[in-house]
């Protein structure tokens, strides 16, 4: 019940902030849509199949603890999943759609 008045609330919060016009700060804006490329990139790199986190940097030239960053994040929300550990590293691929197992 306490849960459902929070929601309730932050709801009604954010509604009042549209409606008076209140914008995020650029600097916000910029860094989600720096977040959404870079995921976008990791994405890509897995389309071709699984991958370790050094692999996958090299692919998108990123430094290895930015990307273990991203992927771990990405793992956490089910955008990633392990596959098999290879010389301590584990491969990690995209998860298999439902559609796509049926």
């Amino acid at each position: 019940m306490a849960e459902e008045a929070k929601k309730a609330k932050k709801e009604l919060t954010v509604k009042k902030l549209r409606e008076k016009g209140v914008k995020p700060r650029e600097e916000v804006i910029e860094k989600s849509k720096e977040q959404r490329k870079i995921i976008k990139q990791i994405t890509g790199c897995l389309e071709s199949g699984p991958k370790t986190i050094p692999e996958i940097a090299a692919e998108v030239k990123m430094p290895v603890g930015i990307v273990t960053w991203y992927v771990m994040s990405m793992f956490k929300y089910g955008q990633v999943v392990p596959d098999e550990e290879v010389d301590g590293y584990y491969k990690y691929k995209l998860p298999v759609k439902k559609e796509e197992s049926e």
